[in-house]
């Protein structure tokens, strides 16, 4: 179920998750209503709706903190593998001059494919970028055979060999850092407990016949907002919330024409 809410346009997910927050307040609220009529009492309904929002607003805090350090670190890793293609390029620039350029123009083209890693969100295209990222890299990799069998003792070889391991580290890990997300029993556990927690708040509304329908559809949308939130933090190639990519651009500038 969750995998099929994040597969969804995110300008189609976040007012279906609200409209479905505000939906089980406004039935649990008609639910309650119904039940005053019968002459049923609030006594404890008012501690269990208190428990379900305690337990909701552990959960909501939970997956946001967890979403936004996935973020974040999807962050660095674009800072780190910026870093790493500009010292692979300074780097190239100690070089014999034969090298140099190939160097140059399959490290532009290296950029070009991790700016665009996975954008738009596609699965078959980010299977062909990480695809084309190793081809580069292996094409990187035998010229720097190359100019290591050129030159066996040369300290800027030594320097280039190395930066290329170090670019080649943070690619695999930049790519499982994409890949991994939050679980989909985590969403569908968080998305239950929110329905189960608003529908109750709307019952124990109706029992004791407040009216307060605009804080309590408020309330309700805040929590949607909140859920969807968190899925967009945590899928950053198909949401609002894009994961900025400035210092790959950044990097593929500063390379030598």
């Amino acid at each position: 179920m969750a995998d099929s809410l994040y597969d969804l346009d995110f300008s189609i997910l976040y007012p279906l998750v609200v409209a479905l927050s505000v939906g089980s307040t406004v039935l649990g609220a008609w639910l309650g209503n119904r039940a005053q009529r019968r002459g049923s009492k609030a006594e404890d309904l008012g501690m269990l709706a208190g428990s379900a929002l305690g337990l909701l607003a552990l959960l909501l805090a939970f997956s946001f903190s967890l979403a936004l350090s996935r973020f974040d670190t999807r962050r660095s890793m674009v800072l780190h593998e910026a870093n790493a293609i500009g010292s692979t390029a300074n780097f190239a620039l100690m070089l014999p001059e034969p090298a140099r350029q190939p160097i140059f123009d399959l490290l532009r083209e290296y950029t070009a494919v991790r700016t665009g890693l996975g954008r738009p969100y596609d699965v078959a295209k980010l299977e062909q970028d990480v695809a084309r990222s190793v081809a580069l890299q292996g094409r990187l990799w035998q010229i720097a055979v190359e100019v290591t069998a050129a030159s066996p003792q040369s300290l800027p070889v030594y320097r280039f060999v190395g930066s290329l391991n170090e670019m080649n580290n943070v690619h695999e890990s930049r790519i499982t850092a994409i890949r991994y997300r939050i679980p989909g029993e985590v969403m569908v556990m968080l998305f239950g407990v929110a329905m189960m927690a608003m529908a109750l708040t709307g019952f124990h509304s109706g029992v004791r016949g407040a009216r307060r329908p605009v804080a309590t559809v408020l309330m309700a949308m805040t929590v949607g907002v909140v859920m969807t939130l968190v899925a967009d933090l945590d899928r950053p190639a198909r949401g609002f919330i894009k994961v900025p990519v400035q210092p790959l651009i950044d990097a593929a500038s500063g390379m030598p024409r």
